[in-house]
């Protein structure tokens, strides 16, 4: 894991010697939040847990925890997800 996150760290010291956006640097994951009713995470790497309550994903970074009330999965594809329902919080864990 910690070469993993040595790998991540160079690639976006290339990315901004390049002036390269992150999101377009390997497994960098950006999360998108609008309003209280949707979440879409990029670059993840599979489901860890899915209730209606809690969803984390696995992540290049770790997981990330999404709180919240009647969630669901409404779009899951290979680099992205999409969840429904009242997002709460939405944190790394370490």
């Amino acid at each position: 894991m910690k070469k993993a996150r040595r790998m991540i760290r160079l690639g976006h010291r290339v990315g901004q010697i390049m002036d390269i956006p992150l999101e377009a640097i390997g497994d960098t994951v950006k999360i998108c939040i609008i309003a209280d009713s949707f979440a879409s995470i990029e670059n993840y790497k599979g489901v860890f847990e899915c209730t209606e309550s809690l969803i984390r994903l696995r992540t290049a970074y770790g997981i990330v925890r999404i709180e919240g009330e009647n969630l669901s999965l409404g779009e899951l594809r290979s680099e992205r997800a999409v969840i429904n329902g009242r997002v709460k919080s939405v944190a790394f864990e370490n």
